[in-house]
């Protein structure tokens, strides 16, 4: 019986190192999924101070973002990935060890932040391991990885919330460890030029030069100052798109704020953590299944329209939680926005490898990734308040709305990239 795994054959073995290590690390991701509930039924907190500490959070790992991409990009990546998860998982040890406390938000917030320095790094290793025509599948393998472990992770976390909530900060502290030996072992990064790229450039010689010759969807025939500004300058579609990130992933967020505080509400305090958690396997399941077919029929689509229509799937998805009632539906909600997430998360990352330069790839990533957290940040600061005072149902309708405007604003980014790419 053939399987849906992504067409993974003649990818370098490191990808599959590193397809190993997102599925780990996502298998063990207990703390970040049930933050929300943490803070409300653990530590007190109102739906609307929830907001606001989770939005502490994502400036967190705004701050983590960039400094991870500017670490990555100069020093060795494999070494500064392992070293930040090690961090990462001793400050989980912590938590787990201290409980709840007053303390442990704050620790919980070095941790996440710690830890999203590790994403731009992954992103620019696979764009400087895999071949130039192989990249939407090695990153479309890594997605899958990531969900096969979040598909079981928080479904587990789900249980252990209600019955020794500790646990979840040392499993979590424990697969971190795991990933960073995987990184030691198999991984061997350098610098941000990939090697199958650059060929005979000789590593250094652009940085050496103080410009770079552009790749993958820059204009090779002029060179640009040593600067990430520089290469966002000479991509303008790279900052449109970046901009539009802000409104995808404030939509995409709520389901780690809205949701789980509306099955709370909607479901009780001991159902709704174990339905979040199914809701969160269900996510993970569906990304498992149906990543290879979302890739095989969306390939013909460009990077930036496969993106518009992910927030098609967002609006349908998100704006079917207002039905709920029952466990059901919750869970269908969840396929229809998972393929959304599907075609999101495998096109965008795509889209960012076509445009930037070998050199700059973490900075390019870590300075996208940061507008996906500005989003995440604003989500539970306009949901919080929305959900405090007209309930927390309401909030799926505005997020529906949020979710067209973003659909329609990339697919006029797509046209007016499509017709500058014409005129060339």
């Amino acid at each position: 019986m053939r399987t849906t795994m992504p067409r993974a054959a003649r990818l370098p073995a490191e990808i599959y190192a590193l397809f190993a290590v997102r599925l780990v690390v996502s298998a063990g991701s207990f703390v970040g999924p049930f933050l929300a509930m943490m803070l409300t039924m653990k530590l007190g907190y109102d739906k609307a101070e929830a907001g606001v500490f989770m939005s502490i959070v994502s400036m967190a790992a705004a701050f983590g973002l960039v400094v991870g991409g500017k670490l990555g990009d100069s020093f060795d990546k494999a070494r500064v990935l392992g070293a930040l998860q090690i961090i990462t998982a001793l400050t989980y040890i912590v938590c787990g060890v201290m409980g709840f406390n007053a303390a442990t938000p704050f620790l919980i917030a070095l941790a996440m932040g710690v830890l999203n320095g590790t994403w731009p790094i992954i992103n620019a290793l696979v764009a400087d391991i895999a071949p130039s025509d192989r990249r939407k599948e090695a990153f479309s393998l890594l997605y899958w990885g990531n969900n096969i472990g979040f598909s079981i992770g928080p479904f587990i976390a789900g249980f252990l919330f209600t019955r020794a909530p500790r646990t979840l900060f040392l499993g979590n502290a424990i697969v971190l460890i795991v990933a960073a030996t995987i990184i030691a072992v198999f991984i061997r990064g350098g610098s941000g030029n990939s090697t199958a790229e650059n060929g005979g450039l000789g590593g250094n010689a652009g940085a050496a030069s103080g410009n770079i010759e552009a790749s993958d969807g820059a204009d090779s025939r002029s060179t640009r100052p040593l600067s990430t500004w520089a290469v966002f300058r000479s991509n303008p579609v790279l900052i449109l798109y970046a901009a539009g990130s802000v409104l995808t992933a404030f939509v995409y967020n709520q389901h780690t704020f809205a949701l789980p505080i509306f099955l709370n509400d909607v479901l009780g305090s001991e159902s709704g953590p174990k339905v979040f958690g199914a809701a969160m396997m269900t996510n993970g399941l569906t990304v498992v299944a149906l990543t290879a077919v979302v890739v095989l029929i969306s390939r013909r689509l460009s990077s930036l329209s496969a993106v518009a229509l992910a927030s098609l799937f967002y609006a349908v998805g998100f704006g079917a939680y207002y039905f709920v009632g029952g466990v059901p539906l919750a869970l269908g909600a969840t396929v229809v926005w998972t393929i959304g997430e599907i075609l999101g998360s495998t096109n965008g990352n795509a889209f960012i490898a076509e445009r930037a330069p070998p050199a700059f790839r973490s900075r390019v990533n870590s300075a996208v990734s940061f507008c996906y957290i500005a989003g995440n940040a604003l989500a539970p600061l306009a949901a919080g308040p929305i959900a405090r005072a007209f309930g927390s149902a309401a909030v799926w309708p505005f997020v529906a709305v949020c979710s067209l405007i973003a659909a329609a604003y990339m697919y006029a980014v797509n046209s007016l990239d499509m017709k500058a790419l014409r005129s060339r």
